[in-house]
C-alpha cells in the first residue's frame, strides 16, 4: 500500500458484502461490494478494499440466516475478486487476523490524506481497546460513512437488477 497513491474510501468488505443478506439463501454479495466500490470510483475516489482472506478463496463462510454455512463463490464473484487485485485496491488480512482492525487503521491515513471508512459496523465491541470512549466517538464521527442499499436488496431479487445504493456523504473537516 505504501507505492500506492493515497485512498479517499475504505471499505469494510465483509459488512457491504453481508448487508440485507439475512435470511434463507442469503450469502455474501461480491455484487453488492463490487456496487458500492463501483458508485466511489464513478464519482472520482480511490478506494481500497479490505476482506479476510478467506473471502477470496473458492468456498467462503456464510454468516447469515441461511441454513448454508459456506457458499461456492460464483466465476462471476472470481472476475470480480481478480479485478479487484489488478487495480491494485483490494487487500486481503491475514487468515485469523480481525479485519476491522485493517479499515480503522486505514482510515487514520498518512500525510494529507483523510480516507473515511464505508460501513454500517456498529462498533460496540471496538472502543474499549483502542481508545477512550470520548475519543472512539469522535473518531467514529469524522471517519465513518454508512451505506444503505434499496428495499430490492434486501429479499432475493433477479441479479441483472442491482440495488439502489447510497453512501452518505464524508464528515466536513473543522
Amino acid at each position: 500500500l505504501e507505492g500506492q497513491p493515497a485512498f479517499d474510501f475504505v471499505v469494510d468488505g465483509p459488512n457491504v458484502g453481508y448487508a440485507n443478506q439475512n435470511f434463507e439463501g442469503g450469502r455474501f454479495s461480491f455484487a453488492q461490494v463490487a456496487e458500492v466500490v463501483s458508485m466511489l470510483q464513478r464519482a472520482g475516489k480511490r478506494v481500497l478494499l479490505i476482506l479476510p482472506a478467506k473471502y477470496a478463496r473458492d468456498v467462503v463462510p456464510n454468516h447469515t440466516s441461511s441454513s448454508q454455512p459456506d457458499d461456492r463463490i460464483t466465476a462471476a464473484d472470481r472476475a470480480l475478486l481478480d479485478g479487484w487485485r489488478s487495480e491494485g485496491l483490494l487487500y486481503t488480512t491475514g487468515p485469523g487476523m480481525y479485519d476491522d482492525w485493517y479499515w480503522m487503521l486505514a482510515t487514520v491515513g498518512r500525510g494529507d490524506s483523510q480516507p473515511v471508512a464505508v460501513t454500517n459496523d456498529a462498533m460496540r465491541d471496538h472502543w474499549a481497546d483502542l481508545l477512550p470512549a470520548r475519543d472512539f466517538a469522535r473518531w467514529r464521527a469524522s471517519k465513518v460513512v454508512p451505506f444503505s442499499f434499496g428495499a430490492a436488496a434486501s429479499a432475493p431479487r433477479d441479479a441483472a437488477a442491482p440495488p439502489t445504493l447510497a453512501v452518505a456523504d464524508p464528515p466536513v473537516a473543522d
